[in-house]
């Protein structure tokens, strides 16, 4: 039996999930592992800290979000990433067992590639804007923030469909 201390946001309660070989429990719900229909891991990162990942359950009735973040106070947060990982594989091999065989990863295909075209036409278009004006400096702090935090964005958050013998690494922190 596994447990997993949850709360995304003040706005949240902290919910203690305890996860056994036919379900998932909180304080007030219990849903049966046989009744998920599927299970999406995302990378969301902030401005500030981009070492946030999240997993969402979808059963029959609800919908359970956790993250491997808890919020503890204001500008307070605990970074679960061994419980995470260890919780979220130990569920997704539970419901593989259980019937639920394709995970997904990443965003919509749709979304992906939205906002890969848009991102790639606005900073296409700012550097040149910018080497047109002589801006060197400027386009080079561009680039760098297009290597250095979109691309890894990307790459973690391209579609992905799995098994939970072959969870992709870069979905987990």
């Amino acid at each position: 039996m596994e447990t997993y201390l949850n709360r995304i946001s003040a706005f949240d309660k902290e919910q203690v999930y305890t996860l056994d070989d036919r379900a998932i429990t909180n304080e007030h719900s219990k849903w049966d592992l046989k009744d998920v229909h599927g299970v999406h891991l995302s990378f969301k990162p902030t401005r500030h800290y981009d070492n946030i990942y999240q997993c969402a359950i979808e059963t029959r009735s609800d919908k359970i979000v956790l993250s491997s973040r808890r919020y503890i106070g204001p500008a307070n947060f605990e970074y679960q990433s061994d419980d995470y990982r260890q919780f979220v594989s130990s569920l997704l091999q539970r419901l593989e067992v259980n019937g639920l065989t394709n995970f997904s990863s990443g965003k919509s295909k749709s979304t992906y590639w939205l906002e890969v075209i848009a991102s790639t036409i606005f900073f296409g278009l700012m550097l040149i804007v910018l080497t047109m004006f002589g801006a060197w400096i400027i386009a080079l702090s561009f680039l760098a923030i297009l290597f250095f935090r979109l691309v890894p964005y990307y790459k973690k958050n391209r579609p992905v469909v799995f098994s939970a013998k072959q969870i992709p690494s870069h979905i987990l922190p």
